[in-house]
C-alpha cells in the first residue's frame, strides 16, 4: 500500500478523589491543541518520500511512500480515595466514548495518508523540480482537506460528546 503508520498512545496521570477534581485536573493537565485544553487528543504528522525516474517526456514520480505518525493522548485516573460507584461508572463510560472518538480521528488521518500516496504515485511532468513542486502542492491540499474533515467530525460529534452519550454517559453523580 505504501503507507507506514506509527501509532502511539500516551497517557497523562490525573490524581483525584471526586468527579469535580477529575474534571479540573483533566482541564489543567490534558493535552493542548491550538492552545486549547482537551480531555484527549489525536495528533498526526504526515511525511512523504519518493524517487524520480527520468523518462523521455521529462520526469516521473515513483515509489511514493507515506509515513503517518499518530499520537493519541488519554487521561489515566489515579484515585486518591476509594471512588463511589457513580463516579467510577462515569469514568468508565467517558473513557469508552473518548476512545471511540479519538479512534475516529486516527481513521480520518489513515484515509488521508492513502489518498496522498495514491495522488503522488505516477505523477509526471517536464522536469523533476516541477513534479516535486506539484507533489508538495497536492499533498498539502489533501492535508488541508483532512483537517477540514477532522473539524467536521468534531462538529458532528460535538468533540466526542455523542460517542460518550452512546457509551451510556451518566449524569454527573
Amino acid at each position: 500500500m505504501g503507507v507506514t503508520i506509527d501509532a502511539q498512545v500516551a497517557y497523562y496521570d490525573v490524581s483525584a478523589a471526586s468527579l469535580g477534581e477529575l474534571r479540573r485536573a483533566m482541564f489543567v493537565l490534558g493535552p493542548r491543541v491550538d492552545n486549547r485544553p482537551w480531555t484527549a487528543a489525536t495528533q498526526t504528522n504526515f511525511r512523504w518520500i519518493y524517487r524520480f525516474e527520468r523518462i523521455s517526456t521529462g520526469c516521473l514520480l515513483r515509489e511514493a511512500k507515506l509515513e503517518l505518525r499518530t499520537k493519541i493522548t488519554f487521561p489515566r485516573w489515579n484515585p486518591t480515595a476509594e471512588p463511589d460507584s457513580a463516579t467510577l461508572e462515569w469514568w468508565q463510560q467517558m473513557n469508552t466514548g473518548l476512545m471511540e472518538h479519538e479512534r475516529g480521528h486516527a481513521l480520518i488521518s489513515v484515509k488521508a495518508a492513502g489518498a496522498i500516496r495514491r495522488e503522488l504515485e505516477g505523477m509526471s511532468g517536464p522536469t523533476c523540480e516541477q513534479v516535486a513542486s506539484m507533489a508538495s502542492s497536492r499533498a498539502t491540499r489533501l492535508i488541508a482537506q483532512q483537517r477540514q474533515e477532522q473539524q467536521e467530525y468534531d462538529r458532528s460529534t460535538r468533540h466526542g460528546a455523542t460517542q460518550i452519550e452512546q457509551a451510556g454517559r451518566l449524569r454527573s453523580p
